[in-house]
């Protein structure tokens, strides 16, 4: 009889082992009668999920934090040419085998970096979706930073840096957080400098590598019309091999600059204007004032800043941005104008500007941009990679991975007169910033 048992007990452990995952712990993942769920792995990564049934379509994204408040002024533009290395050769495929098989799968992959954060995302069909993940978890694994590869990567973004520079906007908002924040963390420039990428050696991409890939900093997330079962299943299996450690992210001393404007002198016949506000990090419930702000002010047409193209004829391009960091905001106007308008421009860009402090804006005004609010981010997140991409970033952000539809039930319960409060608190000149590319 003791045989018989121990025979019994040798097959199950003989069939334990060959189960997938065996010997990890696989948290639950439970999907939420909205459609939203969330886990963590036994190796720290926020595993974040929507399921949608609607189209045959994955889209996920690998986020990774740090970003350029990672780098200083030597080595800027250094976790950009990390995170696009690592599609570029690993321990089974080379560059050229990873890019002819993710095209032959018909997966639409992309890798970005940005202030906070750096990521790979992709599109495919849901029946290609475990191979694609596998291939791009083999590159996180055993990346192998071909030195050809580093050469070759390196001309193309000296050209998106040349190039970035030559397009007045982009130069103008580069000069924007430059001028605020100099030449450390937000004010450097994510792609780098041509100075700073030439000194860039693969050794220092490894290191990088080695400090900033770890579980503990890294999301997950996927927008699916698979079952919560099956893709729990395929990102334990595919992500569960990736080390927890990452160092730890060190807390910025983000100082704004005393000097409030910043110009480059371009000899062409049109300038580039960015002015706006450096925000602290804001609370969620400050977010929807900035996205209604944006409606308000600049995102459509009857705007108010259209004004300054429709009739005052100063503009050829003019519309207000916003964006939330994970340690700061933003706010801002943007303007292109004729280099014998600037001026004028400028003049009209601030009457605007503080009639906006001044005054606030009308309930009129403020009803019409819930409407635009809503309609716009229903808008956006109908496409699952818009979806798998909000999740990781506002999550990264500390604002939760729901936090789009959050926005659009908030919308209805702004009030009027703590948005108009919360501009007059925080809309300040000693926060308020000039950068201007052309002539002046």
């Amino acid at each position: 009889m003791r045989i018989i048992r121990d025979y019994r007990a040798i097959v199950i452990l003989l069939v334990i082992a060959l189960l997938p995952g065996c010997g990890k712990q696989t948290a639950q993942l439970d999907i939420g009668p909205d459609g939203y769920g969330k886990t963590i792995m036994a190796n720290g990564i926020r595993v974040l999920v929507n399921h949608d049934r609607s189209t045959s379509l994955t889209a996920a994204r690998v986020l990774m934090g740090g970003g350029v408040l990672t780098e200083n002024s030597e080595n800027n533009g250094i976790t950009n040419l990390m995170i696009n290395m690592l599609l570029k050769g690993n321990d089974t495929m080379t560059a050229a085998e990873i890019t002819e098989q993710l095209d032959f799968l018909g997966a639409d992959v992309s890798s970005v970096c940005y202030r906070d954060y750096s990521a790979i995302s992709f599109t495919s069909l849901t029946e290609n979706f475990d191979r694609v993940l596998e291939i791009i978890s083999q590159s996180l694994l055993s990346p192998t930073f071909p030195e050809d590869e580093l050469g070759k990567l390196k001309h193309e973004v000296e050209g998106d840096i040349k190039a970035s520079n030559d397009n007045q906007a982009q130069a103008s908002s580069k000069l924007f957080w430059k001028t605020a924040y100099g030449d450390q963390y937000y004010g450097l420039p994510t792609l780098g400098t041509e100075q700073s990428i030439s000194s860039i050696t693969v050794d220092d991409i490894k290191k990088h590598y080695q400090k900033y890939l770890g579980g503990n900093n890294i999301i997950f997330s996927v927008a699916t019309d698979l079952p919560a079962g099956q893709i729990n299943a395929i990102i334990h299996e595919r992500l569960g091999e990736i080390a927890p450690e990452a160092d730890t992210l060190t807390l910025p001393e983000l100082k704004l600059q005393d000097e409030k404007s910043g110009f480059i002198k371009y000899d062409r016949n049109q300038s580039f204007i960015f002015m706006g506000v450096m925000l602290n990090h804001l609370e969620p419930n400050e977010v929807p004032y900035l996205v209604l702000l944006n409606e308000i002010m600049g995102n459509n047409v009857g705007s108010r800043l259209w004004y300054l193209r429709q009739k005052e004829k100063l503009a050829y391009s003019v519309y207000t941005q916003y964006m939330t960091d994970k340690y700061g905001g933003v706010f801002r106007a943007a303007i292109g104008t004729d280099t014998t308008k600037v001026k004028v421009a400028l003049n009209s860009l601030n009457r605007d500007w503080n009639r906006l402090i001044r005054d606030g804006v009308t309930m009129e005004e403020l009803q019409d941009a819930r409407i635009n609010m809503k309609n716009n981010l229903i808008y956006y997140i109908d496409r699952k990679s818009n979806r798998a991409n909000y999740m990781a970033y506002y999550e990264y952000m500390g604002y939760g991975y729901r936090f789009v539809p959050d926005l659009i039930e908030m919308a209805d319960r702004i009030n009027l007169d703590e948005l108009n409060e919360f501009v007059k608190d925080e809309f300040t000149e000693d926060r308020k910033f000039v950068s201007i590319v052309g002539k002046r």
